[in-house]
């Protein structure tokens, strides 16, 4: 799957502004509040950038070659690292950033801030992991990350946590695939 850099952008742009747009319009009018994220801005920057330490020490392991030959890990390991790879081979660090913003922010106010608010973490999650439909190894990755960043939210209270695990989770997971260099064999 080839994507133009361009065309990745503006791919990135409607999805997850959409999603973005979505969140805030059905926010308005379930009368859900999403603003202000957070009351103290520093302190949930760091437990996001903290907690997106977990799931992207899993996310190496399972394109280690340790996964290599775990039938659900190996599976996703080929989509990332072929697939995944080739779809962001085009983008500059700035792209990455921009995705990676963009995702934490529109992915989060709908699933979090809007979602999980109205049919509980569990549906959420699931609804989520199906956003990320590209395999089924990887909507079954995406749901147990959708509920880890669920109970991130829940225990927090505040949305900049979950947006920030997202942006740092994703960021360094595609800086990753994209600069490791020569994979070898799949």
């Amino acid at each position: 799957m080839q994507y133009s850099r361009s065309k990745l952008m503006k791919l990135a742009i409607l999805t997850e502004g959409g999603a973005l747009l979505i969140a805030l319009l059905l926010a308005s009018f379930f009368a859900i509040e999403l603003f202000p994220l957070t009351h103290e801005p520093v302190r949930d920057l760091m437990i996001g950038t903290a907690a997106a330490i977990p799931p992207f020490l899993l996310f190496l392991f399972s394109i280690s070659n340790a996964a290599k030959n775990i039938p659900f890990l190996g599976s996703l390991r080929k989509m990332v690292l072929i697939e995944i790879r080739e779809v962001f081979s085009h983008c500059t660090l700035i792209d990455i950033i921009i995705i990676s913003l963009l995702a934490g922010f529109g992915e989060e106010f709908l699933f979090r801030g809007l979602l999980q608010t109205k049919l509980g973490i569990v549906a959420a999650s699931i609804i989520f992991g199906l956003f990320h439909a590209v395999s089924p190894a990887y909507v079954i990755a995406a749901t147990i990350m959708g509920f880890y960043i669920g109970v991130s939210y829940q225990m927090s209270g505040s949305l900049l946590v979950p947006v920030q695990i997202h942006f740092v989770y994703d960021l360094a997971a595609l800086v990753y695939i994209k600069n490791i260099g020569p994979i070898g064999r799949i």
